[in-house]
Protein backbone atom coordinates (compact mmCIF):
# COMPACT_ATOMS: atom_id res chain seq x y z
CA UNK A 1 0.00 0.00 0.00
CA UNK A 2 1.47 3.54 -0.66
CA UNK A 3 1.34 6.84 0.77
CA UNK A 4 -1.61 7.66 -1.18
CA UNK A 5 -3.46 4.30 -0.51
CA UNK A 6 -2.52 4.71 3.36
CA UNK A 7 -3.95 8.32 3.66
CA UNK A 8 -7.49 6.70 1.53
CA UNK A 9 -7.48 4.31 4.82
CA UNK A 10 -6.91 6.81 7.65
CA UNK A 11 -3.42 6.16 8.46
CA UNK A 12 -0.48 6.98 9.13
CA UNK A 13 -1.84 8.98 12.27
CA UNK A 14 -0.90 13.07 12.51
CA UNK A 15 2.04 14.84 13.90
CA UNK A 16 0.59 15.59 17.35
CA UNK A 17 1.80 17.35 20.61
CA UNK A 18 2.96 14.93 22.09
CA UNK A 19 5.68 14.04 18.80
CA UNK A 20 6.26 17.49 18.84
CA UNK A 21 7.15 17.90 22.59
CA UNK A 22 9.26 14.57 22.15
CA UNK A 23 11.47 16.68 19.18
CA UNK A 24 11.74 19.92 21.36
CA UNK A 25 13.47 17.80 23.70
CA UNK A 26 15.95 16.05 21.55
CA UNK A 27 17.12 19.32 20.56
CA UNK A 28 17.91 21.45 24.33
CA UNK A 29 19.21 19.99 27.49
CA UNK A 30 17.04 18.23 29.78
CA UNK A 31 15.26 18.86 32.08
CA UNK A 32 12.81 21.00 29.73
CA UNK A 33 9.56 21.92 32.00
CA UNK A 34 10.05 24.82 33.65
CA UNK A 35 12.92 26.37 31.32
CA UNK A 36 10.71 29.18 29.64
CA UNK A 37 9.08 30.26 33.40
CA UNK A 38 8.90 34.10 33.76
CA UNK A 39 9.31 34.77 29.97
CA UNK A 40 6.51 36.46 27.81
CA UNK A 41 6.51 35.48 24.46
CA UNK A 42 4.58 37.01 21.55
CA UNK A 43 2.85 34.50 18.53
CA UNK A 44 2.20 36.59 15.94
CA UNK A 45 1.57 33.31 13.37
CA UNK A 46 -2.05 33.87 12.22
CA UNK A 47 -5.55 32.33 14.17
CA UNK A 48 -5.65 28.52 14.48
CA UNK A 49 -2.45 27.93 13.44
CA UNK A 50 -1.43 29.51 16.14
CA UNK A 51 -2.29 26.76 18.87
CA UNK A 52 0.68 24.35 18.11
CA UNK A 53 3.74 27.04 18.84
CA UNK A 54 1.67 28.32 22.03
CA UNK A 55 1.09 24.80 23.61
CA UNK A 56 5.08 23.75 23.40
CA UNK A 57 5.92 27.13 24.37
CA UNK A 58 3.02 26.94 27.66
CA UNK A 59 4.87 23.07 28.27
CA UNK A 60 8.04 24.88 28.84
CA UNK A 61 6.74 27.36 31.69
CA UNK A 62 6.12 30.64 29.71
CA UNK A 63 2.98 32.95 29.35
CA UNK A 64 1.76 33.97 25.82
CA UNK A 65 0.05 36.74 23.88
CA UNK A 66 -1.10 36.55 20.49
CA UNK A 67 -1.32 38.99 17.84
CA UNK A 68 -1.65 37.89 14.40
CA UNK A 69 0.38 39.26 11.46
CA UNK A 70 -1.24 38.46 8.89
CA UNK A 71 -4.78 36.74 7.92
CA UNK A 72 -4.66 33.80 6.05
CA UNK A 73 -8.84 33.29 4.09
CA UNK A 74 -9.81 31.43 1.00
CA UNK A 75 -8.82 32.71 -2.26
CA UNK A 76 -11.10 35.47 -4.05
CA UNK A 77 -11.59 32.58 -6.70
CA UNK A 78 -11.65 29.25 -6.10
CA UNK A 79 -12.46 27.93 -9.95
CA UNK A 80 -9.10 27.61 -11.07
CA UNK A 81 -8.11 25.27 -7.97
CA UNK A 82 -11.76 23.13 -9.35
CA UNK A 83 -10.10 23.22 -12.41
CA UNK A 84 -6.65 22.17 -11.60
CA UNK A 85 -8.21 19.63 -9.10
CA UNK A 86 -9.93 18.34 -12.04
CA UNK A 87 -7.26 16.33 -13.77
CA UNK A 88 -4.88 16.56 -10.81
CA UNK A 89 -3.82 12.63 -11.63
CA UNK A 90 -2.07 14.23 -14.70
CA UNK A 91 0.73 16.11 -13.18
CA UNK A 92 3.73 15.04 -12.25
CA UNK A 93 4.88 16.71 -9.30
CA UNK A 94 2.20 18.98 -7.05
CA UNK A 95 4.72 21.45 -4.97
CA UNK A 96 4.16 23.33 -1.94
CA UNK A 97 5.80 25.91 -0.61
CA UNK A 98 3.97 26.43 2.68
CA UNK A 99 2.12 24.24 5.07
CA UNK A 100 -1.30 26.21 4.30
CA UNK A 101 -0.78 25.54 0.35
CA UNK A 102 -0.57 21.97 1.59
CA UNK A 103 -3.92 22.37 3.96
CA UNK A 104 -5.78 23.98 1.50
CA UNK A 105 -5.91 22.51 -1.70
CA UNK A 106 -5.82 19.15 0.00
CA UNK A 107 -8.98 20.22 1.97
CA UNK A 108 -10.64 21.75 -1.28
CA UNK A 109 -9.76 18.37 -2.92
CA UNK A 110 -11.56 16.33 -0.43
CA UNK A 111 -14.29 18.76 -0.21
CA UNK A 112 -15.18 18.35 -3.85
CA UNK A 113 -15.45 14.67 -3.28
CA UNK A 114 -12.04 13.62 -4.78
CA UNK A 115 -9.67 11.23 -3.20
CA UNK A 116 -5.83 11.22 -2.00
CA UNK A 117 -5.85 7.92 -3.94
CA UNK A 118 -5.87 10.36 -7.14
CA UNK A 119 -2.30 11.26 -6.13
CA UNK A 120 -0.90 8.00 -6.17
CA UNK A 121 1.64 8.66 -9.32
CA UNK A 122 1.89 12.26 -8.67
CA UNK A 123 4.80 13.09 -6.66
CA UNK A 124 4.93 15.31 -3.95
CA UNK A 125 8.01 18.56 -3.27
CA UNK A 126 7.72 20.37 0.02
CA UNK A 127 9.11 23.81 0.86
CA UNK A 128 10.51 22.52 4.51
CA UNK A 129 10.15 20.37 7.14
CA UNK A 130 6.61 22.32 8.29
CA UNK A 131 4.59 21.42 4.81
CA UNK A 132 6.57 18.05 4.89
CA UNK A 133 4.76 17.44 8.38
CA UNK A 134 1.91 18.61 6.95
CA UNK A 135 1.63 16.24 4.30
CA UNK A 136 2.45 13.39 7.41
CA UNK A 137 -1.22 14.99 8.94
CA UNK A 138 -3.00 14.17 5.30
CA UNK A 139 -1.62 10.23 5.27
CA UNK A 140 1.12 11.49 2.71
CA UNK A 141 4.89 12.08 2.82
CA UNK A 142 7.06 14.61 0.70
CA UNK A 143 9.14 12.98 -2.60
CA UNK A 144 11.63 15.83 -2.15
CA UNK A 145 12.52 18.19 0.36
CA UNK A 146 15.32 20.50 -0.15
CA UNK A 147 18.08 21.19 2.67
CA UNK A 148 17.77 24.66 3.14
CA UNK A 149 14.27 26.18 3.42
CA UNK A 150 14.07 28.09 0.52
CA UNK A 151 12.13 28.48 -3.11
CA UNK A 152 16.00 28.61 -4.60
CA UNK A 153 16.83 25.28 -3.25
CA UNK A 154 13.19 23.74 -3.53
CA UNK A 155 13.74 24.69 -7.32
CA UNK A 156 17.59 23.41 -7.44
CA UNK A 157 15.94 20.38 -6.29
CA UNK A 158 13.32 19.53 -8.58
CA UNK A 159 15.35 21.31 -11.58
CA UNK A 160 17.02 17.42 -12.81
CA UNK A 161 13.52 16.19 -12.97
CA UNK A 162 11.82 19.52 -14.52
CA UNK A 163 12.36 18.63 -18.26
CA UNK A 164 8.97 17.84 -20.27
CA UNK A 165 7.50 17.43 -16.30
CA UNK A 166 4.23 19.46 -15.55
CA UNK A 167 4.07 21.21 -12.20
CA UNK A 168 1.25 22.33 -10.22
CA UNK A 169 2.18 24.86 -7.60
CA UNK A 170 -0.14 25.27 -4.78
CA UNK A 171 0.43 29.02 -3.41
CA UNK A 172 -0.45 31.94 -1.36
CA UNK A 173 -2.35 35.19 -2.86
CA UNK A 174 1.40 36.74 -2.50
CA UNK A 175 4.89 35.65 -2.56
CA UNK A 176 7.95 35.63 -5.05
CA UNK A 177 7.93 34.13 -8.22
CA UNK A 178 11.73 32.53 -8.32
CA UNK A 179 10.43 29.01 -7.85
CA UNK A 180 8.37 28.81 -11.00
CA UNK A 181 10.85 30.77 -12.75
CA UNK A 182 13.28 28.62 -12.46
CA UNK A 183 11.39 25.47 -12.96
CA UNK A 184 10.22 26.88 -16.26
CA UNK A 185 13.89 27.75 -17.32
CA UNK A 186 14.82 24.00 -16.76
CA UNK A 187 12.08 23.11 -18.90
CA UNK A 188 9.18 22.59 -16.76
CA UNK A 189 5.66 22.75 -17.56
CA UNK A 190 4.29 24.92 -14.41
CA UNK A 191 0.79 26.12 -13.67
CA UNK A 192 0.09 27.83 -10.31
CA UNK A 193 -2.86 28.09 -8.13
CA UNK A 194 -4.04 30.42 -5.63
CA UNK A 195 -5.42 28.44 -2.85
CA UNK A 196 -5.36 30.89 -0.09
CA UNK A 197 -5.02 34.95 0.48
CA UNK A 198 -2.76 36.30 3.24
CA UNK A 199 -3.34 39.99 4.11
CA UNK A 200 -1.53 42.25 6.76
CA UNK A 201 -3.34 43.25 10.09
CA UNK A 202 -2.83 46.62 11.08
CA UNK A 203 -4.31 47.29 14.17
CA UNK A 204 -2.90 45.94 16.88
CA UNK A 205 -4.20 44.38 20.31
CA UNK A 206 -3.88 47.21 22.60
CA UNK A 207 -2.77 44.72 25.22
CA UNK A 208 -0.71 43.29 23.10
CA UNK A 209 0.85 47.16 22.05
CA UNK A 210 0.92 48.38 25.36
CA UNK A 211 2.78 45.46 26.65
CA UNK A 212 5.36 45.52 23.81
CA UNK A 213 5.90 49.37 24.66
CA UNK A 214 6.48 48.72 28.17
CA UNK A 215 9.19 46.56 27.43
CA UNK A 216 7.53 43.16 29.09
CA UNK A 217 7.71 40.97 25.87
CA UNK A 218 10.66 39.00 26.13
CA UNK A 219 10.16 37.08 22.45
CA UNK A 220 8.30 37.69 19.34
CA UNK A 221 8.21 34.88 17.00
CA UNK A 222 8.57 35.44 13.47
CA UNK A 223 7.81 32.20 11.06
CA UNK A 224 7.62 34.12 7.24
CA UNK A 225 8.85 36.77 5.62
CA UNK A 226 5.14 38.37 5.55
CA UNK A 227 4.85 37.95 8.95
CA UNK A 228 7.62 39.73 9.24
CA UNK A 229 6.49 42.25 7.01
CA UNK A 230 3.50 42.76 9.21
CA UNK A 231 4.51 43.35 12.20
CA UNK A 232 7.58 45.49 11.79
CA UNK A 233 4.77 48.03 9.92
CA UNK A 234 2.24 46.95 12.82
CA UNK A 235 4.86 47.83 15.86
CA UNK A 236 7.75 49.65 14.13
CA UNK A 237 10.24 50.67 16.67
CA UNK A 238 8.72 49.19 19.53
CA UNK A 239 9.95 45.52 18.09
CA UNK A 240 13.35 46.95 19.47
CA UNK A 241 11.85 47.05 23.34
CA UNK A 242 11.86 42.73 22.76
CA UNK A 243 13.88 40.14 20.92
CA UNK A 244 13.16 38.12 17.57
CA UNK A 245 13.22 34.86 16.96
CA UNK A 246 12.91 33.78 13.35
CA UNK A 247 12.21 30.42 11.73
CA UNK A 248 14.16 30.54 8.60
CA UNK A 249 17.28 32.41 6.84
CA UNK A 250 15.11 33.21 4.33
CA UNK A 251 12.89 35.22 7.08
CA UNK A 252 15.74 36.18 8.69
CA UNK A 253 17.02 38.36 5.88
CA UNK A 254 13.78 39.83 5.94
CA UNK A 255 14.22 40.94 9.14
CA UNK A 256 17.60 42.43 8.59
CA UNK A 257 16.35 44.59 5.24
CA UNK A 258 13.55 45.70 7.41
CA UNK A 259 16.25 46.90 9.97
CA UNK A 260 15.29 44.31 13.04
CA UNK A 261 17.55 41.77 12.76
CA UNK A 262 16.83 38.64 14.75
CA UNK A 263 18.17 37.58 17.89
CA UNK A 264 17.86 34.01 17.57
CA UNK A 265 17.23 31.55 14.23
CA UNK A 266 15.96 28.20 14.40
CA UNK A 267 18.16 25.29 13.11
CA UNK A 268 15.14 22.99 12.31
CA UNK A 269 12.67 25.06 10.49
CA UNK A 270 9.81 23.45 12.50
CA UNK A 271 7.85 25.33 15.63
CA UNK A 272 9.84 23.07 17.98
CA UNK A 273 13.23 24.45 16.14
CA UNK A 274 11.78 27.88 17.06
CA UNK A 275 10.97 27.22 20.15
CA UNK A 276 14.30 25.15 20.90
CA UNK A 277 15.83 28.70 19.66
CA UNK A 278 14.38 30.15 22.34
CA UNK A 279 15.33 28.35 24.92
CA UNK A 280 19.21 28.26 23.61
CA UNK A 281 19.19 32.27 23.84
CA UNK A 282 17.42 32.49 27.10
CA UNK A 283 19.64 33.59 29.55
CA UNK A 284 18.89 31.50 32.63
CA UNK A 285 19.37 34.60 34.80
CA UNK A 286 17.54 37.52 33.06
CA UNK A 287 14.94 38.21 35.30
CA UNK A 288 11.51 38.53 34.53
CA UNK A 289 7.86 38.07 36.12
CA UNK A 290 5.36 35.75 35.46
CA UNK A 291 2.78 38.07 37.20
CA UNK A 292 3.23 40.55 34.97
CA UNK A 293 3.19 38.35 32.08
CA UNK A 294 0.23 37.55 32.66
CA UNK A 295 -1.13 40.86 33.13
CA UNK A 296 -0.08 43.09 30.82
CA UNK A 297 -0.88 46.84 31.42
CA UNK A 298 -3.93 47.85 28.87
CA UNK A 299 -3.46 50.98 26.57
Amino acid sequence: MNNRDQAAAGGPGSSNLKSQISNLKSQIPPPTPGLLSGRLVLVTRPGEQAQELRELLTVLGAAVLEQPGITVSDPPDWSPVDAALEHVEGYDWLVFSSSNGVKRLLDRLLLRGGSLKQLASVKLAAIGPGTAAELVRHGLAADVVPLEYRAESLADALAPHAAGKRFLLARASRGREVLPEQLIAAGGIVEQVVVYSTNDVVTADPQVAAALAAGQIDWVTVTSSAIARAIVALFGEQLRKARLVSISPVTSQTLRELGHPPAAEATEYTMAGLVAAIVRSTRPDRSASVAKAASPPVA
